[in-house]
């Protein structure tokens, strides 16, 4: 069941305004472009896919801790949210399995690199003990939001590469299908807390703004050569 859609307050405009630089840097990483391209650097994507995947093997837990503070209206949401991020982790492996990825560097527990030890601290304290609407914006929108995005471009190029076939292109075609969707519930569910007074549109616009810019630092050093 979806939320029903309101008009949006001015501050959401502002917002996306403030985050539309963050997610252009985001499409415009060298993982993403050459993914649109097809000239993915076989050991460095291979690297991205397993250092990167600790961000999304545990974005359904992060939704499970968004689920158990949601109040009643956003609780399906969540619930739709856990079901379809799921079903994204084996996809994404599968991805890897595209890319020539062996099984026992996904299973591996590695230190995480430093950017992607931030970015993934950052969802797990906002999930876990910031204000709702914050980790909800942090999470949903700046997230899921700008990975339709990335989806929709990186297929551009890997649509074509018949290396990881359409199996390997699951997550990305997931993500494309599924995130226009996400973003604009998620939506929904912040600018009911900013207008019961739960939180500030400053402080749901920092969260995704931080959000974003971990992401990019952690995307770019995961693809380093």
């Amino acid at each position: 069941m979806s939320l029903p859609l309101t008009v949006n307050p001015s501050w959401v405009a502002q917002m996306d305004t403030a985050l539309e630089p963050l997610r252009q840097s985001i499409l415009d990483t060298p993982v993403v472009v050459d993914a649109s391209e097809n000239r993915l650097i076989e050991g460095r994507i291979q690297n991205f896919l397993v250092a990167f995947y600790p961000i999304i093997r545990d974005f359904p837990q992060w939704l499970e801790l968004l689920l158990g503070r949601s109040p009643p209206d956003g609780r399906p949401f969540f619930q739709d949210n856990i079901r379809v991020e799921r079903r994204h982790d084996s996809m994404w492996r599968a991805m890897g399995d595209g890319f020539g990825v062996t099984k026992d560097r996904f299973r591996a527990r590695d230190t995480m690199l430093p950017e992607v030890q931030s970015f993934h601290d950052y969802l797990t304290r906002h999930c876990s003990s910031e204000p709702f609407a914050l980790a909800v914006s942090a999470t949903n929108y700046a997230v899921e939001g700008v990975a339709q995005k990335i989806s929709e471009k990186a297929l551009r190029g890997l649509a074509h590469n018949e290396k990881i076939g359409p199996r390997g292109r699951w997550w990305l075609e997931e993500h494309a299908k599924y995130d226009d969707e996400h973003p604009i519930q998620a939506l929904e569910i912040i600018k009911g807390c900013v207008g019961r007074g739960e939180a500030s549109a400053a402080d749901v616009t920092s969260a995704a703004n931080k959000s974003l810019e971990l992401m990019e630092h952690a995307m770019k050093a995961c693809y380093r050569g």
